[in-house]
């Protein structure tokens, strides 16, 4: 049976969450239209938000909300009895990731993530079971384009929530989050990490983990191109990503596997919210604790 949602948010962000959903066929939308606005934002916002915490029938609220809004909001709609699904996932303070853990004890329904590339992580693939040694080593090179001024750069300020002049180095840090997440998925705990540049919109840094294994960051939010490509090796392995393609290849050969597009992997997260639901279980793939790696190597970032 479908599970009745909807969207909770405004900008970008809520909008991509209301294709997510009406393309998932596990939900139904609670009346055919959203996204509501975020509680406090005028008093049609604060209604809507109050008639969906009242509303016995909704069982899931998917908050496409600014990051300084969404602790307050998810517990709120998670003592109502909903279960919660952030669409706006990393960056993640390592506070707020302790406090939303923490909040998995306090209540009865469960909670997840959006984390895209997360739906690499499957037999399908190919790079799921693989085992990385301490000589494994990566390259992430990402090219970007962020305008630096006009309404699409303000608009993206908005949804950063922060100082306008802040904007290149948050960029930088929502381009290769993604792909960091995945990374730690595979290599696991980051031990130490920097980045220089990241102010300017064009940095270089490096991750290195608690396995000895290591990934170097090229990225630019300033270029006119749109292109990413993650590379990882080993002593017996080559595993690279690069637009709609995934290419695995040791001593047995390359294997080249076909890659959904990005609107396709982020039903992933979708998908197990539901089971989560319908279960009554935790999320354990995409959950706020599953992503304490991330955090990690984050936090090291910002310094």
């Amino acid at each position: 049976m479908p599970i009745l949602t909807t969207v909770v948010g405004d900008g970008l962000a809520a909008h991509r969450a209301w294709a997510s959903l009406q393309r998932c066929e596990l939900f139904e939308i609670y009346e055919g239209h959203g996204p509501f606005g975020v509680r406090g934002v005028g008093e049609a916002a604060a209604g809507s938000w109050t008639e969906l915490l009242e509303r016995p029938e909704i069982e899931l609220l998917v908050l496409a909300v600014p990051h300084a809004d969404r602790l307050t909001l998810s517990r709120a709609a998670r003592a109502a009895g909903k279960a919660v699904l952030l669409e706006e996932g990393p960056p993640l303070s390592l506070r707020e990731l302790d406090q939303l853990a923490e909040d998995d004890a306090n209540y009865a329904v469960p909670m997840g993530m959006v984390l895209p590339l997360r739906g690499l992580l499957i037999p399908d693939h190919g790079i799921t079971g693989l085992t990385w040694t301490s000589t494994a080593c990566g390259g992430l090179i990402i090219s970007h384009f962020t305008p630096a001024s006009g309404p699409l750069c303000h608009a993206a300020h908005n949804l950063a929530q922060g100082p306008l002049e802040r904007w290149p180095s948050q960029a930088v840090i929502g381009a290769v989050t993604p792909y960091l997440d995945l990374v730690c998925q595979l290599f696991g705990k980051p031990v130490s990490a920097h980045i220089d540049g990241a102010e300017k919109g064009s940095a270089v840094g490096s991750v290195e983990f608690d396995s000895g294994a290591r990934l170097s960051l090229v990225v630019t939010v300033r270029s006119a191109i749109e292109e990413a490509q993650l590379k990882i090796m080993d002593a017996d392995r080559t595993v690279t990503l690069q637009g709609r393609e995934l290419r695995v290849e040791d001593a047995g050969g390359l294997v080249l596997h076909r890659v959904p597009p990005l609107s396709d992997l982020r039903l992933s997260s979708y998908r197990e919210m539901a089971f989560a639901v319908h279960s009554v279980t935790t999320v354990s793939g995409h959950s706020p604790t599953s992503a304490r790696a991330l955090a990690d190597c984050l936090a090291l970032l910002h310094g």
